[in-house]
């Protein structure tokens, strides 16, 4: 939970800007320059973090692995340029827990996600790209 919260301070202590920064240095996730519109084979997730109000990209994911995401992050929108047919699971919890969102996002996909309520409130935690 702490790293969690280290995260969410860390993305507002580096806020370029309110709707296109990238973060660095979070982990799972790569430093973020290509979103929107990120390379063939990847995906990033737009984020609004409640806490202290700011926006950010978050990722590029190109793994099959389950990147989890900060607390009091929403995800409000999904650039997804993977390859076709690749899908993208999202969970009510972290690490893939808590339960499927549906329905799950299959690439090329440019849309909100599944889950989505408003800006200030998305119910993903965590999200598996296989």
């Amino acid at each position: 939970m702490a790293i969690r919260k280290r995260l969410a301070g860390f993305a507002a202590a580096t806020a370029l800007a309110a709707s296109t920064v990238a973060l660095a240095g979070a982990t799972p996730a790569q430093a973020s320059t290509h979103c929107p519109g990120p390379e063939l084979g990847s995906m990033c997730v737009h984020i609004h973090n409640t806490n202290n109000d700011t926006w950010y990209w978050f990722g590029e994911w190109t793994a099959c692995s389950v990147h989890n995401i900060p607390v009091y992050d929403q995800v409000t929108w999904v650039e997804d340029n993977q390859y076709a047919g690749t899908v993208s699971t999202f969970y009510y919890g972290p690490d893939g827990t808590g339960g499927v969102i549906t329905p799950s996002m299959t690439a090329p996909t440019n849309d909100r996600p599944p889950g989505y309520v408003d800006a200030n409130l998305s119910y993903t935690q965590s999200i598996r790209v296989c």
